[in-house]
C-alpha cells in the first residue's frame, strides 16, 4: 500500500461516478465542511522536481523564513550555527557541495566564496538561520543557477521554468460554457455559493495573463483570477448556479449551468363539488425516501497511480477494486446498500474522494487498499484529536472525522472481530490517513496482505471471497447501531 501523501455526485445503479464536483458542500445538510485555506504564515514553493510549502516567521516587522526550510526539500543540507555565526553546506543531487556563511545581526553574507548583502539583518532563532523573504529569489539563484520568481505578496515562489498557464475560452450557446484550459492536469479544491463557482489552487503553479474577464453573457459574466497566501483562485461569476466538470484528462475545466432542483410534488386544487358530479380528488404525492443505510466503498489509486507493485504484472489498484466489486456483492447479498466510489480504472484524487463520499451521504465509509508485504488484514481507524463537537456543527475539512471517531472505532472492531472468527490474521491500528480525516461519516481503511509467503496469492479469488464475506458480515451486523441517513 502506498498512502498519498501530499466536492457532488448522485448513486446511480449503486456506482458512483466523479463527473460533477461543485457544489458538494451544500450536499450536506447534517454536516457542513469548512475547507481550511493556507495562513500567511507559509511560503509556497513550485519547482520542476517538487511542490512544498515552509513557514515564515515575523521577524521585526517582516517575514523571514528559514534556510534549512527553504533548501532541504531541493537536496542535501549540513546546517552548523556556532554561537551567532551560522554555517551551511547544500549539494544539489550529483552536484558539487557548496557553503553559505552569515552571523546574527549582520546584513551580509557570502555563498561559494563570494560575498551578499541582505535587505535585512541575518537571524538566528532557537539554533536555526533565518533570512529576509525578500533575499530569497537571489539566494536560490545563486544556490541553483536558475531562473527564480517570487512575488513576496501572494506567498508563491516558482523555480526554474515551472508555471501551468490558465486560459479562458467562453463558447457562447444554449447554455454557455467556460472551458478553463492548463498546460497539465490540475486538481483544485472546488466551492460555490450563489453566482458563483471558486476553484482554488494549492499545489499547483497556476499562473495566468489576465486577472480579471468581463463576457457579455446571459449565464457567465466574469472571471477574476488572484493569488494570495501561498495559493492562487480562479473566481467564475454567473447569473444562475453553476457547476464544473473535468475533461481532456484533468486539463480541462468546464464551467456551465447546474441543472435545476426537481421541481417539488404539488398538491391538485380539487373543485367545489357540484349536485350530481363526482367530486375529483387529488393524486397522492409520493411518499418521501426514509433514512437509508448504504455502505460507500472506496478502492483506492487508479488510472496512472497504481498504489503498490503487489507482483510485476498485479498492481495494487486492480486487486483493490476486485476486492470492492466482491464486498459490494457480499453486502448486496445481505440487504445492505453499497456503493463504489470508483468502479474502473479512474485516477481520482484524496479530495475529489471525500467530496464525493460525504455527498453521497453513507452510513458507513470504507477505503481500500492492498500491500506487497507482511501477512493478513489489517484494519485501520483514523487518527484524529477527538473534538466535543456534533455532527451538525462547522467541522474543519482536516480534522471533519473527529466527530464520528467513536462509531468508527465501533465500526473497525465489528470488522476485526469477524476477520478473527475466520481465522483470518488481522490488526487494528489507528493512522492519520486521507482522505478518512475528511469523511463525515463513520469510516475505516482495510489493507490486505497475501495470505502465505506468496505474495502473488493475494490475487486469489477464495481468498479475496474470504476477505470480502468477512468485512460485509461486520459491516452488516453495525446496521442498527449507526444511524442511518436521509438521502
Amino acid at each position: 500500500m502506498q498512502w498519498p501523501r501530499p466536492r457532488a455526485v448522485p448513486i446511480a445503479a449503486a456506482v458512483l461516478t466523479i463527473a460533477l464536483l461543485a457544489g458538494a458542500a451544500c450536499l450536506l445538510p447534517h454536516s457542513i465542511v469548512q475547507a481550511q485555506t493556507p495562513t500567511a504564515s507559509q511560503l509556497s514553493i513550485y519547482s520542476p522536481q517538487t511542490f512544498y510549502t515552509v513557514p515564515l516567521l515575523n521577524l521585526n516587522g517582516q517575514p523571514y523564513v528559514g534556510l534549512v526550510d527553504l533548501l532541504e526539500p531541493l537536496g542535501t543540507v549540513d546546517a552548523k550555527p556556532d554561537g551567532k555565526k551560522y554555517k551551511l553546506k547544500f549539494a544539489l543531487p550529483g552536484a558539487r557541495e557548496m557553503e553559505f556563511q552569515f552571523q546574527d545581526g549582520k546584513d551580509n553574507g557570502k555563498i561559494k566564496g563570494d560575498k551578499v548583502k541582505l535587505p535585512s539583518n541575518f537571524a538566528i532563532q532557537g539554533g536555526r538561520g533565518y533570512v529576509p523573504l525578500s533575499s530569497v529569489s537571489e539566494l536560490l539563484s545563486r544556490a541553483l543557477a536558475t531562473q527564480i520568481r517570487l512575488s513576496p505578496a501572494a506567498r508563491r515562489l516558482f523555480i526554474g521554468n515551472v508555471g501551468e498557464r490558465l486560459t479562458l475560452d467562453l463558447r457562447k450557446g444554449t447554455p454557455s460554457k467556460l472551458f478553463v484550459s492548463f498546460d497539465s492536469p490540475v486538481n483544485p479544491t472546488i466551492a460555490t455559493e450563489p453566482g458563483h463557482i471558486r476553484f482554488t489552487f494549492r499545489r499547483e503553479p497556476v499562473v495566468a495573463t489576465i486577472e480579471h474577464e468581463n463576457y457579455a453573457d446571459l449565464l457567465i459574466t466574469g472571471a477574476t483570477f488572484s493569488e494570495h497566501d501561498g495559493i492562487a483562485e480562479l473566481d467564475v461569476a454567473g447569473t444562475s448556479p453553476l457547476m464544473a466538470n473535468f475533461a481532456d484528462g484533468g486539463k480541462t475545466i468546464v464551467v456551465s449551468g447546474a441543472p435545476p432542483p426537481p421541481p417539488q410534488t404539488a398538491v391538485m386544487q380539487t373543485p367545489l363539488p357540484q349536485a350530481n358530479v363526482p367530486q375529483q380528488t387529488a393524486l397522492p404525492p409520493k411518499a418521501p425516501v426514509g433514512p437509508r443505510f448504504l455502505v460507500l466503498i472506496d478502492p483506492a489509486h487508479g488510472g496512472t497511480e497504481i498504489g503498490s507493485a503487489i507482483t510485476p504484472t498485479l498492481p495494487e489498484k486492480d486487486v483493490v477494486l476486485t476486492l470492492a466489486r466482491k464486498l459490494q456483492h457480499e453486502l448486496q447479498g445481505r440487504g445492505v446498500s453499497a456503493g463504489l466510489l470508483r468502479n474502473s480504472d479512474i485516477a481520482i484524487t484524496l479530495d475529489q474522494r471525500a467530496i464525493s463520499a460525504n455527498a453521497a451521504r453513507p452510513a458507513i465509509y470504507i477505503a481500500l487498499h492492498a500491500a506487497n508485504s507482511g501477512k493478513g488484514v489489517h484494519v485501520f481507524t483514523p487518527l484524529v484529536d477527538p473534538a466535543n463537537v456534533s455532527s451538525r456543527d462547522f467541522l474543519p475539512w482536516d480534522t471533519a472525522q473527529a466527530a464520528y471517531l467513536e462509531l468508527s472505532g465501533a465500526v473497525a472492531g465489528s470488522v476485526a472481530a469477524e476477520l478473527e472468527s475466520r481465522k483470518l490474521p488481522n490488526a487494528t491500528l489507528a493512522a492519520p490517513l486521507r482522505p478518512m480525516n475528511n469523511i463525515t461519516a463513520p469510516a475505516i481503511a482495510i489493507e490486505i496482505a497475501s495470505p502465505s509467503e506468496n505474495v502473488e496469492d493475494i490475487g486469489s479469488a477464495a481468498y479475496l471471497d474470504q476477505v470480502a464475506q468477512a468485512i460485509a458480515a461486520g459491516l452488516a451486523s453495525m446496521r442498527g447501531k449507526v444511524p442511518e441517513v436521509r438521502p
